[in-house]
């Protein structure tokens, strides 16, 4: 009866989420794991007009590159997306070139973070999945989607709403 649906890829996450949407009851919260595209899916289909998504870096970052399963045997983590957002927000090119080959999206959270920018590139990651998932070939238009953001011990690092990055 709440109209939206509170997606979480595991525990922490999940634990996240419901201290940022604390109003929500228990049941506007489901532990997608890997699976996201079979969630939204299912919002669409039961005609939910918001879906929220609590993540961290490396699943987030596989959404905004346009993976909807995210299982770590799925797909790999793509740095040089990861590279390309924090050149987007400042980052020295060396750090950059660093961020491209590492082989983990929390490599690049832990540099932003030495920089003292990861709350601007946690930003930019959730406005790249916000962009990808409402683009109008995916579910542009058919909720409103909020991103949040939170590290591995669970604290805040941002958000975005699709109200702000409309489809085009």
């Amino acid at each position: 009866g709440h109209g939206v649906v509170v997606l979480t890829t595991g525990g922490r996450t999940e634990q996240f989420a419901m201290k940022e949407r604390a109003a929500l009851p228990p049941a506007c919260f489901v532990q997608m794991g890997d699976f996201l595209r079979y969630a939204l899916d299912e919002a669409v289909a039961q005609g939910l007009t918001e879906v929220v998504i609590g993540g961290m870096v490396g699943k987030l970052t596989k959404i905004a590159q346009g993976e909807t399963i995210t299982h770590a045997n799925r797909a790999e983590v793509d740095t040089e997306l990861l590279a390309r957002l924090a050149a987007r927000i400042g980052a020295p090119p060396e750090v950059c070139a660093e961020i491209a080959a590492a082989e983990t999206a929390r490599f690049a959270a832990e540099r932003m973070q030495a920089l003292g920018v990861a709350t601007v590139f946690h930003e930019a990651l959730a406005q790249a999945v916000v962009r990808t998932l409402m683009a109008p070939d995916r579910y542009g238009g058919q909720f409103r989607l909020q991103v949040l953001v939170c590290d591995f011990d669970g604290l805040k690092m941002a958000e975005a709403d699709s109200t702000h990055f409309p489809s085009t």
